[in-house]
């Protein structure tokens, strides 16, 4: 029981806020053929900017993704495709998968993604204040020779010291 104690003491107080990525354009440069093709999305941020009410040096102690939305664009052309999956990574952290569509991608309205419930290493990742988000989508047309392109937004439960 005192152990529990001191632990909890020493902690220190932590906040969670929930973090959503601005529209992100989601793009696989064509030409594209059957099969997987990967689209990319790249969100820049500072970390003081998400956080300005964190009075020090921002300490980012958990880090979770919520959800994932994928939205066609209006009046876009598209091929018929299939599933898709997400991952992240940022310049110092290995790929990690945060999503699936188990279901074929629907091009005529947003796309909310099964969130993986294995998300490893998204504290250092969201750290370093720059993630890649690679889309592996599967086109079950032949061909398509124009880039490919949707809209992405990712939420997050952060969590920071106070």
């Amino acid at each position: 029981m005192l152990l529990s104690i001191f632990i909890c003491s020493c902690s220190g107080e932590t906040k969670t806020h929930t973090v959503k990525t601005p529209k992100l354009a989601l793009t696989a440069s064509g030409p594209l053929f059957q099969g997987s093709n990967t689209a990319t999305a790249t969100w820049n941020y500072e970390l003081k900017e998400l956080f300005p009410n964190v009075k020090e040096e921002i300490e980012i102690k958990s880090a979770r993704v919520s959800s994932i939305q994928v939205m066609p664009i209006k009046e876009a052309d598209y091929p018929q495709l299939g599933k898709m999956v997400v991952e992240m990574k940022s310049p110092n952290t290995k790929m990690t998968r945060i999503g699936l569509l188990d279901a074929d991608l629907d091009v005529s309205e947003t796309n909310n993604l099964s969130i993986a419930d294995v998300q490893e290493d998204l504290e250092e990742t969201f750290a370093d204040e720059k993630i890649i988000f690679v889309g592996d989508i599967d086109m079950k047309d032949e061909q398509f020779y124009d880039d490919l392109r949707f809209d992405l937004v990712v939420t997050f439960e952060i969590e920071t010291n106070m």
